[in-house]
């Protein structure tokens, strides 16, 4: 899967654990998010994160 900076991913183990992409390197993949009111920053394996499914939002016509 391609992953582009800005997109927001979880962990597979971790569905609830949103994170903001920052980096893309080849396999690796730079995160961060918040715990509590720290940010936090990880390098992942692309094989272990998968990104999240962002709600069709429907066009409403006047």
């Amino acid at each position: 899967m391609q992953f582009s900076v800005g997109d927001v991913v979880h962990l597979i183990a971790y569905p609830s654990h949103r994170m903001t992409v920052v980096e893309v390197d080849d396999s690796e993949i730079t995160c961060r998010w918040f715990e509590r009111a720290v940010v936090k920053e990880g390098i992942f394996p692309s094989h272990i994160i998968a990104q999240e499914l962002q709600p069709e939002i429907a066009e409403v016509s006047p």
